[in-house]
């Protein structure tokens, strides 16, 4: 009913116990807002947000290039969501660091070393080439592959260097650890209830797939991030 326009106008809605009213969005709507068809129970014109699901405390969009000015708030993604990126996510927060401190303990086998590396890469994106940045990542020692898990930190480190990028680590003595975020000396903190494994299994030894290529085609996780400043 929500697709086909030639059903009578719904309201497609639900309110929570204190009355406020959420409009209902199918996943196609979130990723094509400019082409699905938009009407709502008074017949007037449903707007063009391009947020994902997310509360009422931010009102930033999800799939826009990282040009707006980055505000504080809180947004949740949908299971097989597209069109989202770390440049999309981190960009407009991590432009202008000097120091960028990544916490999240799962960082062990190559898929999450590979998520760090594409991390480092939105950074190379955005930063300017004669200036560096500071990387350093805080995660927690694989108890059965660790000499693997250095190794793969080394080989980032040493491609990150001549770009710029001062990549180091550390091994938290806290086995318990659980946080995920991204803290910046620019004032920011990202929460990410995830950390970087936001993505579906995708092939990745497929050099002719698009989501091999550009996180952008890959389906996501259902996954909330938090901005403060």
């Amino acid at each position: 009913m929500r697709i086909d326009s030639t059903y009578a106008d719904v309201r497609f809605s639900y309110e929570d116990g204190e009355g406020k009213t959420f409009s209902v969005k199918t996943l196609e709507e979130e990723e094509y807002p400019r082409y699905y068809h938009h009407t709502i129970g008074d017949g007037a014109e449903a707007s063009e947000q391009k947020s994902p699901v997310k509360t009422d405390v931010s009102e930033k969009k999800s799939v826009e290039p990282a040009e707006e000015q980055p505000q504080a708030g809180h947004v949740a993604y949908q299971e097989n969501q597209r069109g989202i990126s770390y440049q999309t996510l981190f960009g407009p927060y991590l432009t202008g660091a000097q120091k960028i401190t990544l916490t999240d303990p799962y960082i062990r086998l190559f898929y999450q070393a590979r998520n760090l590396m594409e991390f480092l890469e939105t950074i190379a994106r955005i930063k300017p080439d004669d200036e560096e940045v500071s990387v350093h990542l805080v995660t927690v020692e694989d108890e059965f592959k660790g000499d693997q898990q250095e190794e793969y930190f080394q080989k980032i480190q040493e491609a990150a260097a001549p770009i710029g990028i001062n990549f180091s680590w550390e091994f938290s003595k806290d086995e318990g650890l659980h946080a995920r975020h991204i803290v910046t000396d620019t004032g920011w903190k990202i929460l990410l209830d995830r950390g970087l494994d936001i993505f579906q299994r995708y092939e990745m030894s497929d050099a002719f797939s698009f989501s091999n290529r550009l996180q952008e085609y890959r389906p996501c996780k259902a996954f909330e991030v938090t901005y403060l400043q």
